[in-house]
């Protein structure tokens, strides 16, 4: 496991390495109170399918990253099933196929302005929600 900072091609830092068991993944589908992700906690993802979408209670089990792929080791909780999910961190697109948010910002959307400031920054259309 590389534990360096990774800074992408625009200059960026988007991976930094706060402790063995915590990870500051600053990408804009990385719904979580400062953009860090905490192993063995819990996180919904929702993932886009050809036909529609996924949504699954998961929690992180490992992370790692490697040659600017950051790999995400998770297990879905209601069946016990594990696998892993990827994001180049170079990429900057719009597009996504994946997003995992915290118990915080799910339940922020309650006090929508919360959300707003805390856990989607990346997303100024947002605000026309």
């Amino acid at each position: 496991m590389n534990s360096k900072p990774y800074i992408n091609h625009s200059g960026r830092k988007v991976l930094e390495y706060d402790s063995p068991d915590s990870i500051i993944l600053d990408m804009p589908y990385i719904m979580t109170q400062g953009k860090r992700l905490n192993k063995s906690m819990p996180y919904m993802k929702l993932e886009t399918k050809v036909a529609g979408n996924d949504i699954a209670a998961i929690r992180l089990l490992d992370f790692d990253d490697a040659d600017g792929i950051v790999s995400l080791n998770v297990q879905e909780l209601p069946n016990g099933r594990t696998y892993t999910i990827s994001a180049n961190m170079d990429y900057d697109g719009d597009m996504w196929l994946w997003t995992l948010a915290d118990f915080d910002c799910i339940i922020g959307l309650a006090n929508k302005e919360a959300v707003l400031s805390e856990c989607l920054p990346a997303f100024p259309r947002a605000k026309e929600c």
